[in-house]
């Protein structure tokens, strides 16, 4: 080792305290061991401070101290990163927990957590943008589902929705009343196979599974039947379709029960009228035939001497007026016999006194009521086919009763609106006189009640009946332009009812220039054919008319023109708000406003003018013309 110049010794002896070698070598390398262990834990504060001649121990120093600024810079670096990177996690995760509040810092010294920074906020920028786009997308879809829901729920058609598995997803309130139960016991928790009668269900269910292979396979409309929760039977009529991009069917049902019956009331009138206009002919033919048989037996009568051959030719002429008035019944089947001389007959007094004659000839183990009202009932007919035709039924009515039961004749005087006639449309409206012949009888089945009226129909034994009963009533009460009906089902008893309407008087001819008139009318209806043909007929007669098909309207049309209106007419029956309560509203707006409430059957209103749709549009227009010229 290179002595070192030191005048007192070097610096492994020098005491002087001044002396820059006074150090040993082990002493600077034990301080730089301090320095290096203190900088591997972190701690790069630390620096050596001493200047030293020796080159590689100043080098050792510096690189040390260099080292420890170094490895503090990395430090502070790293620490800055950490920290950045930190942060911008605690960013991310609350905008993971829906804290979109949070952003990222930008403003670090570090580039990359700097450029970290604007990227998270970017894209949560970009993120918010899309949730702003499908929360806008949801609120549509929202909007869109309850404008569904909406419609479906107020269109008078039942609709239903189901899965592949046939389990129900959806129904609106009008399949609800259709089968009478509620939308919770219903959705999730049924399949529409519940609804479907036995005959139907492999059918349907087989529509089912093919509509889903192939909808062209399958019918998309058709007739089947429906069981509501009640237990009865409805014919219904199907629209069914896929819903796309799923498994699931929507269908809608109409109720065609009332139609079908209706359809079968009009092809049983015509069938009945064809069967009329068929005996007719046939009787015509017929007594040409038999005035031959009668006039050349009653010459051979005349002519013949042998007592044994007049007892043959008796016969000939008995057979031959029995044919005659089997002719003749057949001419009242089908209406060609004329009416003799009408009558104005006491109903009340009638039916007692035929009450008396009839007691002893439905005999003592049949019961037998009257019940006819206190009021005198007057109706002009022939009394010969007043006879025929409570005779007829009474007898029917014993025959059905061969144990014994009870009779019961009905009168009374009955008026009959539009909505009777929607539900029978072979009977006009208007009044009638109404009897009934009821007994507990054994009945009668569908089939049986559909053929009744046929001549030669019957179910009597051979020699019991002739088949002409009923078709002889059915015949008389159409004559006077009436009409039967018939209740009956297997063990509860039958019951007839014989609709004659009432002979009006001519009413007087009306002066139609005086209905005439250019004020402006409010017409509120919420059925569109009544609606319009009021309006048609109040524009041909010179009247600015407003139509509303509910009260809303009404109010909206009605505080617009309030002062134009002269009168406001409104159906009795309307959605939502009645006729009456339109009335007041329009009243409220207006004090001295004129309202005719109308109906499609007479009401009584007190203290309101009232005006029935069934009236002539003559009759309609005097009451406006008499409610516009009323002084308040």
């Amino acid at each position: 080792m290179e002595k070192h110049p030191c005048p007192f010794g070097g610096y492994l002896k020098c005491d002087n305290p001044d002396c820059e070698y006074r150090y040993s070598l082990s002493e600077v390398l034990h301080l730089c061991s301090d320095i290096i262990d203190k900088i591997a834990q972190g701690d790069c504060s630390q620096r050596i401070d001493l200047r030293v001649d020796r080159y590689a121990v100043q080098r050792l120093i510096n690189s040390i101290n260099k080292l420890a600024e170094e490895v503090g810079s990395t430090v502070d670096l790293t620490h800055e990163l950490a920290v950045g990177i930190c942060e911008h996690f605690d960013v991310l995760r609350r905008l993971q927990e829906g804290d979109f509040s949070a952003r990222a810092t930008e403003d670090s010294p570090l580039e990359i957590v700097r450029m970290l920074g604007a990227l998270i906020n970017k894209q949560k920028e970009a993120f918010l943008g899309y949730i702003d786009e499908i929360r806008r997308q949801n609120e549509e879809i929202i909007k869109i589902s309850e404008q569904l829901n909406t419609i479906l729920s107020a269109i008078n058609i039942a609709v239903i929705i189901s899965d592949e598995d046939m389990t129900v997803e959806f129904v609106n309130p009008e399949f609800e009343k259709l089968t009478g139960y509620s939308r919770e016991e219903i959705v999730g928790k049924v399949k529409w196979t519940d609804f479907i009668p036995e005959d139907m269900l492999s059918k349907m269910m087989e529509y089912h599974r093919l509509r889903r292979i192939s909808l062209s396979s399958v019918p998309a409309q058709y007739e089947s039947k429906f069981r509501n929760k009640r237990g009865e039977i409805k014919n219904i009529l199907l629209n069914v379709a896929m819903i796309p991009y799923t498994k699931k069917s929507i269908a809608s049902i109409i109720d065609i029960t009332e139609r079908k019956r209706i359809n079968e009331q009009i092809i049983h009138s015509q069938k009945m009228e064809a069967l009329g206009v068929l005996s007719g002919r046939i009787v015509h033919e017929f007594n040409n035939i038999l005035t031959g048989i009668t006039g050349f037996s009653g010459l051979l009568y005349n002519k013949i001497e042998d007592p044994k051959l007049k007892k043959y030719v008796e016969k000939i002429m008995d057979a031959g007026e029995k044919a005659r008035d089997l002719a003749k019944r057949l001419l009242l089947f089908s209406r060609k016999e004329e009416i003799g001389e009408l009558q104005e007959i006491n109903l009340n007094s009638y039916f007692i006194k035929f009450s008396d004659f009839v007691r002893p000839i439905i005999g003592r183990d049949i019961e037998f009521k009257l019940n006819i009202p206190e009021k005198g009932i007057f109706y002009k007919i022939d009394p010969a086919h007043l006879e025929v035709i409570l005779m007829n039924l009474i007898t029917n009515a014993r025959d059905a009763m061969p144990e014994g039961g009870q009779l019961t004749i009905g009168l009374k005087e009955l008026s009959l609106g539009l909505e009777y006639s929607y539900a029978h449309p072979l009977v006009k409206p208007g009044d009638y006189i109404v009897f009934c012949v009821t007994d507990t009888g054994i009945g009668m089945d569908e089939e049986t009640k559909n053929r009744i009226f046929e001549p030669f129909f019957t179910t009597k034994p051979r020699d019991k009946g002739t088949g002409l009963g009923l078709s002889t009533v059915y015949g008389l009460v159409k004559q006077y332009d009436g009409h039967i009906h018939v209740y009956s089902e297997p063990g509860k008893g039958t019951t007839f009812k014989v609709y004659l309407p009432v002979n009006k008087k001519k009413k007087s001819a009306i002066n139609t220039e005086a209905l005439k008139g250019k004020e402006t009318i409010l017409v509120v209806d919420d059925d569109e054919h009544a609606r319009g043909f009021i309006t048609s007929f109040l524009k041909e007669y010179g009247y600015n008319v407003y139509e509303a098909k509910n009260g809303t309207e009404a109010f909206e049309i009605f505080g617009k023109y309030k002062d134009e209106i002269a009168v406001s007419v409104v159906d009795l029956v309307l959605p939502e708000i009645s006729g009456i309560e339109v009335m007041k509203q329009i009243k409220t707006l207006n004090p001295q406003a004129k309202v005719i409430i109308m109906s499609g059957h007479p009401v009584e209103i007190k203290d309101i003018d009232f005006v029935e749709k069934t009236l002539s549009p003559e009759e309609f227009l005097m009451k406006i013309r008499n409610t516009i010229g009323k002084k308040d």
